[in-house]
């Protein structure tokens, strides 16, 4: 039996939002994601939302589960002598992950699995309470808002001797008991502490997050010799300063790049933080010498803050584009997977879907794709699917195809009804009432071509009641 095998009978679902990895070493601490944490010196917590597009669509192209796709990657750059847990929550994976570990097991486990979380409510007291050494570690070193370490470690001995006098076996005999009980009587700390265990939706509020900085982080600084407000200027200069970043750090098939945050300071001297997002991670160097990718990204954010400051600024004596003076671009989230990964990223049978992701990152909004469906009524006729993913062929689908070739491709979110056309009607065809479906009891439609003074052709139908509704145009 494979993993894969044992990861579906044991019900995986959803994508998981971090991992818990402890090793040896880490030679390449973003292997996963550039959203990383150390949380000691052999356990690293990886933020996996940050590129959950990404992985969701490797998987779709390698065809396996998400447990081989990440034990693949992690065995080619751990070994065999590894273990990871992937859950919703990081603490969750932190106290699954020193259950693993004191059972000297190695590989891959999925809190999100009907198994492993039926093990991880019947964890023990002494590893609830040994994992939260390392926690106020953290917590002190950030100097977490509300936390006094000597009055945690009260509350804690508090609390171990509630449950050593209530004779409570395991922490899974409390599971039901809401968190704020918790808080009032043995402190806000604990009783977070205790959703953060145990809780399906538990809250990240305060949990002591420190992004793993790399040792190098390509910066550009520009200082505008003369205010600049026009997009035509700042696109020149912005692309000379993404070549710049290229000279910094190593230009190789496995960087990707998933925020590029910058920094604008305006003429009063405002600095305004804007980000520069990507939706599947992005190589600056593959992009070179046009970057038109993160200058899409650029101008998506240059619009959106000219329009903030119109707005805040509209009555005010101000020019009505606030100009810029200088500006600050640094690659803050990269992901440096080594050229032996690269086969899981590219092939050559997948380029029209590399190509595909690259224009998402372009758009200032995600594709959508769609695969049509066997339905009398056209719009429920398509379904949405994720881009790149294999559609699955309906039964008779050339019919229903057949059926389409003369429906426009703009729809109306909601029909529009209208008055009888008085232009003489082309008729396309008569949608029947799909009376064996209880749900689907719309009637039955007679579809036409409709063109009013001017020729715009516009797609109605009428009911056999003698209703008539607009759903499309034709462009």
């Amino acid at each position: 039996m494979t993993i894969s095998d044992v990861i579906d009978l044991s019900g995986v679902e959803g994508f998981p939002a971090y991992a818990a990895i402890h090793a040896g070493a880490f030679d390449n601490p973003n292997l996963l994601s550039p959203a990383v944490m150390r949380w000691s010196d052999d356990v690293l917590l990886v933020r996996l939302a940050d590129c959950q597009t990404f992985w969701i669509n490797q998987k779709k192209k390698q065809r396996c589960s998400l447990p081989v796709l990440f034990s693949s990657v992690l065995e080619e750059q751990l070994g065999t002598d590894y273990v990871a847990v992937f859950g919703l929550h990081p603490w969750q994976c932190l106290l699954y992950l020193a259950y693993q570990r004191s059972h000297q097991a190695a590989g891959c486990f999925f809190l999100q699995s009907r198994l492993h979380q039926n093990i991880y409510l019947h964890l023990n007291w002494d590893l609830w309470f040994q994992s939260q050494q390392r926690l106020v570690e953290h917590l002190e070193m950030i100097n977490a808002r509300g936390f006094e370490p000597g009055e945690f470690r009260r509350r804690q001995q508090q609390f171990q001797r509630f449950i050593e006098r209530a004779d409570i076996r395991q922490p899974a005999d409390m599971a039901s008991l809401h968190a704020n009980s918790i808080m009032r009587r043995f402190g806000a700390w604990m009783g977070r502490i205790w959703r953060w265990s145990f809780t399906g939706t538990a809250s990240l509020a305060l949990f002591p997050w420190v992004s793993l900085l790399p040792d190098d982080v390509p910066t550009v600084q520009r200082d505008l010799e003369y205010p600049v407000n026009q997009w035509d200027v700042i696109e020149v200069l912005l692309r000379e300063d993404f070549e710049r970043l290229c000279e910094q750090f190593v230009s190789s098939h496995g960087e990707h790049i998933n925020r590029i945050d910058w920094e604008i300071t305006l003429f009063n001297y405002q600095k305004l933080p804007v980000t520069l997002s990507f939706r599947h991670p992005y190589s600056l160097h593959h992009d070179r010498p046009a970057f038109d990718t993160a200058l899409y990204q650029a101008r998506y954010v240059y619009d959106d803050v000219m329009r903030k400051l119109r707005q805040r600024d509209k009555d005010l004596d101000l020019p009505e584009t606030m100009p810029f003076i200088s500006w600050r671009v640094t690659v803050c989230e990269r992901i440096p997977l080594p050229p032996q990964l690269w086969d899981l990223f590219a092939h050559e049978q997948q380029a029209d879907y590399q190509q595909i992701r690259a224009l998402q990152n372009k758009l200032s909004m995600p594709l959508e794709c769609y695969q049509s469906q066997d339905c009398f009524y056209p719009e429920f006729s398509f379904q949405p699917m994720a881009v790149g993913e294999e559609a699955e062929s309906a039964y008779g689908s050339n019919t229903w195809s057949s059926a389409s070739l003369e429906r426009p491709l703009f729809y109306y979110q909601q029909v529009q009804p209208i008055d009888a056309p008085g232009n003489p009607a082309h008729f396309l065809e008569r949608s029947a009432a799909p009376w064996w479906q209880s749900g689907q009891l719309l009637g039955g439609r007679d579809y036409y071509i409709v063109k009013d003074h001017r020729g715009r052709a516009s797609w109605v139908y009428r009911t056999r009641e003698g209703h008539w509704f607009r759903q499309g145009e034709y462009v």
